[in-house]
Parts: structure tokens; sequence; C-alpha cells
């Protein structure tokens, strides 16, 4: 008798952990979304073989050994996280290599059976880590997988395993949930199960997981906008040009967008892995807290939640730049630090163009892939901007990325039918230099001395 009533409460029990890890008391599609819509910012950690390898893609690893890290430190990740002003954790549990971060029952390719970190559930510490710090957790998922067909050499394919891709994620919604959302990537096929069925299995399981896809058919109550943007629902422009763009954005009842920390400097010359610890050349090279917080108040004024990846490196800790970056990225959300913030440019023309690709504006988009060239030969050049109208300036960024060609170059406002000079500098920074405090409607940086063709990525005009 006290056997079957210890039995029974031993079910109970579990039964108890089970409601709660699946979410099973389903919610309205309004009031949950408003839940996920709350979390607002999260950190995206994308950690497996490629941290290792340096490439985004890492097909043929079949001794898992390569996946040698020298600590794992889960409550760094989710200190760092929480200060950062973030609410949850988007965590890779498998990528497209087939090496799970959690203790699977489907296979051998997992962490616990590496050398370095053997026995240990990444998952499960980092549960704990979210919990510690209140934040919410999140999973990323292949759902392809060239593990399920070594002999396949098409790495933008994958056999079709529904079997083991229902299995996999059972055991992640039982056994780590509550999961706030299921982040799916079709970069290799669906694994064989449809988006449509893969979403009704989760919620089957646990009915209040919101499920994004990053490609392939829509489905799921998620809009993922991979390498994307601030924007409201239904909003196209918000989402990168390669995630199916011909279909109906308006039934989704959230968006996320997402793009890796080292998006910020250089990407269009930058060799190694971006999603993933990228080269050890690259480790200076992390966005600038404006341009993170500028994205989280988009996140928050168009009711999206924003993933900022951010790669724990082969240690297993993150860079010291992205703890430093987020850091002041938090102190912009609190209000800790005062921001001075981009002045909105109504136009802007130059000396000479290189060509179309390389126009004036391409140096106050916003994006670090494009730039603004002079004419081929030129050695100096300027670039004009109009405001809409008279605003103070106290600052100005003028970015030239890993170019360095410019030697010398001034700031300037116009007053009357000339030109007044508010600095003079001979290297160009990413980073805000001051200036006195200035009423203008017309500015211009004045490259004098150039080594190569001036080009710029970015001209930004700060205020407070």
């Amino acid at each position: 008798m006290k056997k079957f009533l210890f039995m029974a409460a031993l079910a109970l029990g579990v039964s108890c952990f089970n409601a709660e890890a699946n979410n099973s008391k389903k919610l309205d599609d309004v009031t949950r979304g408003n839940q996920v819509k709350d979390l607002e910012f999260g950190m995206f950690l994308c950690w497996s073989f490629s941290s290792f390898s340096g490439y985004e893609w890492t097909p043929g690893v079949d001794d898992i050994s390569f996946f040698n890290p020298t600590g794992c430190d889960t409550d760094q990740w989710c200190k760092v996280a929480k200060d950062a002003g973030m609410k949850y954790i988007l965590f890779l549990t498998k990528h497209h290599d087939g090496f799970c971060l959690w203790d699977t029952k489907t296979t051998d390719r997992k962490v616990s059976n590496t050398p370095a970190l053997k026995g240990r559930d990444v998952l499960r510490e980092l549960k704990k880590s979210c919990d510690k710090y209140g934040l919410k957790l999140a999973l990323y998922f292949s759902e392809g997988d060239w593990s399920w067909n070594p002999k396949n050499k098409k790495i933008h394919k994958s056999v079709s395993r529904p079997d083991i891709k229902k299995a996999q994620l059972k055991e992640l919604l039982t056994n780590y949930g509550p999961i706030e959302f299921l982040w799916f990537d079709h970069a290799i096929s669906d694994g064989g199960l449809s988006h449509i069925d893969t979403t009704k299995w989760v919620n089957k399981i646990s009915p209040n997981t919101f499920c994004g896809y990053n490609a392939g058919a829509t489905a799921g109550r998620l809009n993922l906008r991979e390498r994307g943007k601030p924007g409201p629902i239904g909003d196209k422009s918000a989402v990168a040009g390669h995630v199916y763009i011909k279909d109906d954005y308006s039934n989704f009842q959230v968006a996320e967008f997402t793009y890796p920390i080292l998006e910020g400097q250089g990407i269009s010359g930058m060799r190694g892995a971006q999603w993933f610890y990228s080269l050890p050349e690259n480790d200076n090279n992390a966005a600038s807290p404006e341009k993170i917080y500028a994205d989280y108040l988009g996140a928050v004024k168009y009711g999206n939640i924003f993933s900022l990846d951010v790669g724990p490196d082969r240690s297993g800790k993150l860079r010291k730049i992205d703890v430093a970056t987020l850091k002041k990225v938090g102190q912009y959300i609190r209000g800790e630090v005062k921001l001075q913030l981009p002045v909105k440019i109504k136009s802007i023309k130059a000396s000479s163009v290189w060509d179309k690709d390389f126009s004036a504006e391409k140096a106050i988009d916003g994006k670090s892939s494009t730039r603004w060239g002079a004419k081929e030969g030129a050695r100096s050049g300027w670039l004009e901007v109009q405001l809409a109208e008279k605003q103070v300036v106290s600052g100005f960024i003028v970015d030239e990325s890993k170019f360095n060609r410019i030697t010398a170059f001034e700031v300037q406002v116009k007053e009357g039918s000339g030109w007044k000079t508010l600095f003079k500098g001979a290297k160009p920074s990413d980073k805000k230099q001051s200036l006195s405090p200035v009423k203008g409607q017309s500015f211009r940086l004045l490259i004098t001395e150039a080594k190569d063709v001036p080009t710029v990525v970015e001209f930004k005009l700060l205020t407070n």
C-alpha cells in the first residue's frame, strides 16, 4: 500500500511537472501573443561545430570530439543577457550537422558524449541559469539533418526522418519547458514533416509554444525575419529577400527579427562565420551599442521581438567585446546613459560617385554592407547632407570600416554662402566624435586627402 501511495505521488509530481513544462493550459491567440510580444529583446546563442571550424556550415564531421570547449559557462551567458535588458535566451539545440546540445535519446551525436563535456547536458544547465536570472527560454532547431544520411554529399538536402524530428521535439518540449517559441531553420528541408504538421505536433505537446519558420511554407503564429528589421505585422520590407517573400504575412500574431552581432562592421569583406564564433581576426568586430539599442526601440515600437545573435567562443564564454557592447546597451535601456541619436537626413549628394552601386545614399542607409565611393582616381571628395529643418548637432560618426583610406578630413556646417569648419581630423572612426553644439541645416564631410579612392560606409550626425 505504501509503495502504491509513493508511486501515485511520484506520478502526480511528474504529471504536474509536465503540465508546467508543456505549458498545457491553452491561452487564446491574442493573450498568448501579447505575452510573446512582452519578451521584446533576447540573446540568440549559436554554439556548435561551426564555432570551432570558423565557417557558417560544418558538414562532414564524424568525430564529435571536434566540439572541444575548454569550459562552458551558462551562468555567464544569462548574466550578460540580464544586464543587457534582455528577457529571454534563444538557444541553438541542433544545427544542420545533427550534433545535439542536449542529452537526447535519439542519437549518440550529442554534447554529453563529447570528451570535453562528458555527461553534461548543456541545455539543462542553461535552463537552470535562465531560471536563476529570471529569463525565459526559446529554442532554435534545424529541421533537416545531414547525419540522417552520412553518404549524402548535397549539403542543401536532407533525407526525410519525421520520426526522429518528432521525437527530438517531444524531448525538448517535455523535458526543458516551458518553451516560449521554436525557431525552425528550413535551410536543408523540413525533415519530412511539413510546417503545418510540425506546428500541430508542437502544439499538441505544448499548446502555447509559438512556432516560426525562417523559410519555406508559412505556418505557425510567429513571423521570423532572419537578418530583418523592426516593422509591423504584414510588412514584407522588414523581411530579408530570400524568405517566403510571396506569402501572406498578415495571419501572424508576432514578428521576430534577428541578426548576428558580428554584422556590424566590415561584413562585405569579413572572412569566417557570423552567426557562430568566427575567427580570432574578428574578435574586435561587433555592431555598435547604438545600432542595437535603436533596433531594440524599433522592436518595442512595433511589438516585435529582437533576438540578437551572440555566439559563445571556443571556450564556451561570450567574447569580451560582446560583453562590453551589451553592458552599454543595458545602460541605454535603463536610462543610465543618455544616448545621442542620429539626426534624420533629408537628402545627400556627393562630389562624385564610382557608379550607381556606390551612390551617396549608401553612406546614410544604415547598412554595413553598402558604402559610398568617389570616382575612379579620386583622392579627395565630399558628402553634403541636408536636414529637414535646422537642428542642433553635437557629434558625428564617419565609418570607413576597414578600408583606412582617408588621411585628412573636415566636418563643416554651411553659414550663409560659405562653409565653417567644425572639426579637423586625420583618421575617421566608427565611434562618436564630439563637436561644440551647433545649429544648422546643411553639413558637409570634406575629405581633403586619401591614400586611395575615398569611401564611406556610414556618415552620421548626432544630437542630444
